[in-house]
């Protein structure tokens, strides 16, 4: 159960990520400081890695490191594409780098924290999650 419900939040959460990153929302988020643009870029790939390490580890049954590894690149190269695709196919949205590089940092931080996670329960000899 819980593997078909996390490969279902997975899909839905990068379904609803493009189209959001693909439509138009000028009105709604004129008035946002671009900072704060940034930092909603970063906690959006810091949850896709989350997502879908959940999937390529308990789901596709991959080893620990791997999935990490799978879910940072996927970030990586959905991150790059739907900036590509909003200077390819939009007229409202724009590409920008510094997306980019806010994307990449919340991927990086995501990383970090399930690394930290498989240290700290092979630390305590916790081998209920690998």
């Amino acid at each position: 159960m819980l593997k078909k419900i996390s490969l279902l939040a997975s899909v839905l959460y990068t379904i609803s990520l493009t189209a959001l990153s693909l439509i138009n929302i000028n009105d709604v988020v004129k008035n946002i400081p671009s900072f704060n643009d940034k930092v909603l870029h970063a906690l959006v790939h810091f949850i896709f890695v989350i997502l879908w390490f959940i999937v390529f580890r308990y789901t596709l049954n991959k080893h620990y490191n791997k999935a990490i590894l799978l879910a940072a690149l996927s970030s990586v190269v959905y991150g790059i594409l739907i900036e590509c695709f909003q200077s390819w196919i939009t007229v409202s949205r724009q590409s920008d780098y510094n997306d980019v590089f806010a994307n990449v940092l919340g991927m990086v931080f995501a990383s970090i924290l399930l690394i930290t996670i498989k240290k700290h329960l092979l630390k305590n000899n916790n081998s209920l999650l690998f």
